[in-house]
């Protein structure tokens, strides 16, 4: 079954694409841009396992944080005092963070190259992971640089000439071994325990009732009720 929501401590593929197969990082400095707008949006609420950035698509492996670390970062970003009941479920907010990753990046692409419209898919990819033997099959293959798409016919771009992925592979190399700690933020899959992930894993989706549009009409009724 297709994963739509996310839940908390559990690990995920993040991923997307360019349209119409646009170079997305076209070179070391969008890549070394694309990384620091990751760090920036994503570390607060994920930490992050291994990722791929290369030529048109990028590839992020997440182990999603606890509730409270979503419900604080989401209350840090807030100007006036809201209700519990007013935070969106974590699923939510790591897709706004994921929007704003998504938006600094292209904004800085279009400037860039004095180009204008659209860049990515709309909907980024998600996939909830269900095994170690998955997850390290991923890792490896992120850190190889492998690409998730392939297309079809020939396809030469003048600016991606030659393909230089930018992995994590770093993480996992012998001068970091064993020392997660020191790695702010990041997670080396080899040297930390992370079966607990998979012992009873989330579905991969929301209930229908209970979803952030309910929490948005409640938002509504306290406001006419307490103008």
């Amino acid at each position: 079954m297709k994963t739509i929501h996310l839940f908390e401590e559990s690990i995920y593929l993040i991923s997307n694409h360019s349209v119409a197969r646009n170079p997305m990082f076209s070179s070391l400095s969008m890549q070394n841009f694309f990384k620091l707008k990751m760090e920036k949006y994503l570390l607060p609420i994920s930490e992050i396992i291994a990722y791929n950035f290369i030529d048109n698509e990028f590839q992020i492996l997440v182990k999603l944080k606890k509730r409270d670390d979503f419900r604080s970062h989401y209350l840090s970003n807030q100007k006036n005092t809201i209700l519990d009941e007013e935070i969106p479920e974590s699923t939510y907010i790591f897709s706004q963070a994921m929007a704003n990753l998504q938006v600094s990046f292209v904004k800085h692409f279009n400037f860039t190259h004095k180009r204008s419209g659209t860049l990515v898919a709309s909907r980024f990819g998600r996939k909830l992971i269900e095994n170690e033997i998955e997850m390290n099959e991923l890792v490896e293959k992120l850190n190889k640089g492998l690409e998730q798409a392939h297309y079809s016919g020939i396809w030469v771009n003048e600016i991606m000439k030659e393909k230089r992925a930018m992995t994590s592979n770093w993480m996992y190399s012998h001068i970091f071994k064993g020392e997660t700690a020191k790695l702010q933020g990041y997670l080396n899959a080899r040297s930390s325990n992370l079966g607990d992930c998979f012992k009873i894993l989330p579905p991969y989706r929301l209930p229908s009732t209970n979803n952030f549009f309910f929490h948005q009409i409640f938002k509504i009724f306290r406001q006419k009720a307490h103008p």
